[in-house]
């Protein structure tokens, strides 16, 4: 099975950053990353799998969470719902959560508390890479699955994610190395 890693940005993933395909944050730079790489790899098989940090609502800070769907924010239009693919093993240490996926950070200072109130009930996690990857995964017929650990509960700015997201990136760096092993146990796991 050939497993290729994306991420936003390497402070999520830091200890396992040579693995990690970067996008850099937002749709715009996932499609232009993601669509570069799918000319480059297009006609392999491969599965997509996204990893980095979300805000919730609720979920603990630390969370593991196991996309099952994607809401794309301002794309309610779409054919077919955005649901994630799942791996040959189970990851016991996971939630599973629906992700709202949109242009810029899910708070306070972006959106009205009406909408907000609306998201927590469409939505466990947030984020704003995941409707691009995913849509590119499945316009080229590409398995997508996605794992992220929550950094925030809407309530803290840029500088304070990124002091944080150095205390949670060695549990989800731990979480996908073990992930590969399982996989690697069923089949040899080759990272693209």
């Amino acid at each position: 099975m050939k497993i290729a890693l994306f991420a936003a940005v390497e402070e999520e993933i830091k200890s396992i950053k040579d693995r990690v395909h970067l996008t850099g944050i937002g749709r715009e730079c996932a499609t232009e990353a993601m669509l570069q790489f799918i000319q480059e790899h297009g006609n392999e098989d491969f599965t997509i799998m996204n990893i980095g940090t979300t805000g919730a609502h609720s979920l603990p800070v630390g969370s593991l969470v196991r996309i099952t769907e994607i809401v794309s924010g301002g794309a309610q239009f779409l054919d077919h719902p955005m649901l994630t693919d799942r791996l040959p093993i189970d990851t016991p240490e996971t939630i599973d959560g629906k992700l709202f996926s949109s242009d810029c950070f899910v708070s306070p200072h972006v959106y009205s508390a009406d909408f907000l109130q609306h998201l927590k009930k469409t939505a466990d996690c947030f984020d704003m890479e995941s409707s691009s990857l995913f849509s590119i995964a499945h316009h080229y017929g590409k398995p997508y699955v996605s794992f992220k650990i929550v950094s925030d509960h809407l309530d803290i700015d840029i500088p304070t994610w990124q002091q944080r997201i150095h205390s949670i990136s060695p549990t989800l760096c731990d979480f996908v190395l073990h992930t590969l092993d399982k996989l690697n146990k069923l089949d040899p796991v080759i990272l693209l």
